[in-house]
This record gives C-alpha cells, structure tokens and sequence, in this order.
C-alpha cells in the first residue's frame, strides 16, 4: 500500500516539540526539521532482520531523517525503508509527513545494470549512458531519472519522494578523464547534463513525485583544480538559471574528523569554503561519511572496534600448528584415494596454511585483512563446504578430519580478525587521546565514534550527520548522542590527526 503525502513543515516542527532533548535543525530552504543525526542506509537490507529492528527503532525514538539511494544494496534498502514506513505510518504509530525521505540515482549497478544491459540488447539504450567500469555505469538523463524515480517510489511505497539527489556526478567526469577528454570540455558537458536533469526535475516537483532535489558529491570539497571538481557555485548558478523559484535544496558530501576540507578549504568565490557558501545560499547540508575517513587511499573507520576476545600470537600460531598437522593428515589420505578432482578442490579451496602461517601478522592493518579473507579466502572456504556437500566420500572417518580442518579453519579466521580489530583499537584510542589533548570539550564524549558525530553536529552549516546504521546497539548510541546538546562553534583548525 502505497503512502500518500510528503513531509511537511508544520508536520516536522510538532515531530520536534515531541523530542525536545534532541536539537532539530532546518534543512536548507525545504523548510523541514531533521534530527542532527540521520539514519544512513547504505548497508541496510530487506532480508536483514536487524536491520529492519533498527530503522523501527530509530524512527520510533525520534530520528526522523533516513537517506538511502537506489543502488544501496542493489534497491534492497529503499525496499526496507518502504516496508518499516508502511509498517509503523498505517499502525499509526507515526505520521508519514514528520519523516523526510531522501534518496538518489545516477549508478547503475545490480538490478540497473541489468536493466540497463536488456535495454541496449533489444536498441533502446538508455541515453548518454557511460560505463565506468565492469558492471558499473552512469546516467543522469532526464529519460534514466524518470524511470528510476517510478522505481524508487514503488520500493519505498511513496507517493512522493522529499529530497531526490544526484547521485555522484564526477563520475562522468572520471569517465571522461579516462577517455582524454580535455578537462574544461568535460566540464561543461557535466554541467549541461546537470543542468538537464535540473529541468527534468522541476517537472517533477511540478508532478508531486518529489518535492526537493540536489546533489550528492564526493568533490565538491575538492581543489578547483582537480579534474573531477564539482563546484557548488556553478550548481546554484544552474538551478538560478533555470527559475528564481527552484527546488535545488539539499547537498550530500563526505566529511570527518579526517577529510576536512569542506570546513577549512577555500575553494569557492569570495574566499569562502563550501560549507559557508552552502550556509549563505541556504542549502541543506547531508554529511556522510562520518565514521569512514579516507587518507592516501586507505580507510580509517572511526569508531573502535568491538573485541569480545583477544587472542595472542601464540594461541593463533598453535592452531596453525594444528590446522597443518589436519591438513597434512587429508592430503595424504586424498592421494590414497586417487580421485584427482577431489585433491585438487580440497586443496586449493580448503587448505591455508601455507599462505597464512609466515605471512598472518604482516597485514597492514584490519582492513588489508578483511579485505583478504572477503574477496580471497572465504569465497573458496564456502565453495569448499559447497563441494563436498554435494562430493560425499564415503569415507566416515576421511569426512571427520575434513569437518575438523573446515572448524578449525573458520575458528582461524575469527582468531586473526579479532587479532586484528584488537590492534586497530588501540590504532583508535591514540586518536581519541589526541583529540582530548586538541579539543578539551570532547572528553566527555563515551566513544570514539560519538567525538567524530559531535564534532560534526557542532559544525556551523551542517544540517545532519547521516550515520550507517545496521543493529539497534547503533540507534540506541546515536539516540544517546543526540540528547547531547552542541553549540555550532566547533574549531576545525584544532583537528589534527595523525594517522601515518
């Protein structure tokens, strides 16, 4: 059943007298009141019960902003978003015009690709599509937009969408520094093919499917010099062309105790930063991003990780020793049984040790790991136990030993991660006894991860921090954040991380 109405600003204002211990603030020239934190929907998944349980509980606890896009896992979190809106409006439980709704499109991934790739197959491309990669293209034609946002309204069982964002339009502009295309050419094509979609869209504020639009960036804090630069100035200037009256509202961009540029840069006209002239032009101001920093291509997640138990090297070291001594035992028995095949799939998807043992502390940090285990070592684990669940070999005693390598080997995975996480923790509590050191006024924040969400609350131009939220333990932190009151007087200029 779909959701009439939109959010509204007598609606968003009697939400926020509801919970007065948590600060609202006005979300650009929309109008709208949000809550400083956001439910970010990134991860969130339809078939994830914990993820349903916590998008309830935010929204049932006074968080009244979610942003989502429509290639967030694959279209799956806008479906979520939908069925928990449904869910609590129709029992009541709160009004659909108090929850402001933004999601985006221009990334065509999962289900769009696909679409996309039947619409090329049977001469009805989508127009101006570029690819960006395998598997990955972008488009912000008018043509694209309408279909998605039809899309986005039946998975998220809305009449009408709040704030409708761009999503990312450097991408063509990375698109088109790969195919040498000189750079002010490809600036101006971005901004015509912006500019377009900025026509399209009033028409469909004019239809009620939205009622806001903008932009969301990773650039737009860059140098002015950089390639893919998006610059906020010539946005407003666009949207000004278009109509005095426009509905260019709300921008979306990265920022964290790390990546501080949209504060501290001076890349727009008259020496101001992007976030003074976003502030000056009253637009909303979404920042994501808030616990992920980015430096010289590495991430650096701000938040300490949760350790229920640290293993020593010597605990990981001694089930090596037994996982080899497993391993050893199955490979000898493998060879007596003479099936090539068999030997070939058990060794090569099941067997670690050889390339763990020497090399399980040299990682550089937990992420080099995850991202080890996640693309490498568990993908040929689950096609293992796939295998042999349908290869039996009928060998009673042969299958033990290979249950007890399969344990062991996952046991191991754990040990290293949790290893891992333990020495990133402490890699997080030197940055947060920095930052006590650097600003005294965030000592009584509990956790690493509630100094990076306060000092971004207390941003002056800053609307909302828009926090990844998957589990309620989340919500319940970020419910507890907000009744933290801020003054909008953070000094940037104290912030200084080392992270080399």
């Amino acid at each position: 059943m779909t959701l009439n109405g939109f959010a509204s600003t007598n609606a968003t204002k009697m939400f926020s007298e509801k919970y007065k211990e948590f600060n609202f603030n006005p979300l650009g020239k929309t109008g709208l009141l949000v809550t400083e934190v956001g439910f970010g929907g990134y991860k969130i998944d339809i078939r994830s019960p914990l993820n349903r349980d916590a998008l309830k509980k935010a929204l049932l606890s006074g968080i009244n902003l979610v942003d989502t896009s429509s290639n967030y896992t694959d279209g799956n979190s806008e479906i979520l978003i939908g069925e928990v809106l449904s869910e609590i409006a129709n029992a009541n439980l709160l009004s659909r015009d108090s929850i402001v709704v933004v999601t985006k499109c221009g990334c065509l991934q999962g289900h769009n690709f696909d679409l996309s790739q039947e619409r090329k197959n049977e001469g009805f491309p989508f127009l101006e599509l570029v690819e960006i990669e395998k598997g990955f293209e972008y488009c912000i034609h008018p043509e694209f937009i309408e279909d998605q946002i039809k899309r986005s309204l039946e998975r998220l069982k809305l009449k009408t969408i709040d704030i409708y964002l761009l999503q990312e339009p450097e991408y063509y502009l990375k698109w088109a520094k790969n195919k040498n295309v000189d750079k002010e050419t490809a600036r101006n094509k971005c901004y015509a093919k912006i500019k377009k979609a900025f026509e399209y869209l009033e028409k469909e504020v004019q239809k009620g499917r939205i009622k806001y639009y903008g932009i969301s960036s990773n650039t737009f804090s860059s140098d002015p010099d950089e390639y893919d630069f998006i610059s906020l100035e010539k946005i407003i200037s666009i949207a000004n062309e278009i109509s005095p009256f426009n509905h260019f509202g709300v921008i979306e961009f990265p920022m964290n105790l790390i990546e501080k540029d949209a504060v501290l840069k001076i890349n727009q006209s008259n020496n101001m930063t992007l976030l003074e002239l976003a502030e000056i032009k009253n637009l909303g101001v979404l920042i994501s991003r808030p616990l992920n920093a980015k430096f010289n291509n590495k991430l650096i997640k701000l938040a300490k990780p949760v350790v229920p138990a640290v293993p020593t090297k010597e605990i990981i070291n001694a089930e090596l020793v037994a996982i080899d001594k497993l391993e050893k035992t199955i490979l000898k028995k493998l060879k007596l049984l003479g099936n090539e095949e068999i030997l070939s799939e058990i060794k090569n998807n099941l067997f670690v040790f050889e390339e763990l043992n020497d090399n399980w502390q040299d990682f550089e940090d937990t992420f080099d790991w995850k991202n080890k285990l996640n693309k490498y070592f568990l993908p040929r684990f689950h096609y293992y136990k796939n295998y042999i669940k349908n290869n039996s070999l009928k060998n009673e005693e042969f299958e033990m030993d290979l249950f007890s390598c399969t344990f062991k080997t996952g046991k191991l995975f754990s040990l290293i991660s949790a290893y891992w996480d333990n020495e990133y923790s402490k890699f997080t509590s030197k940055i947060k006894a920095e930052l006590v050191l650097q600003v005294p006024e965030l000592a009584n924040a509990a956790k690493l991860s509630n100094m990076a969400i306060r000092s971004l609350r207390a941003t002056k131009g800053s609307t909302a921090v828009l926090v990844g939220i998957h589990h309620v333990l989340y919500v319940i932190d970020a419910i507890n954040e907000l009744k933290n009151p801020v003054c909008k007087d953070f000094n940037w200029n104290k912030v200084n991380i080392s992270v080399d």
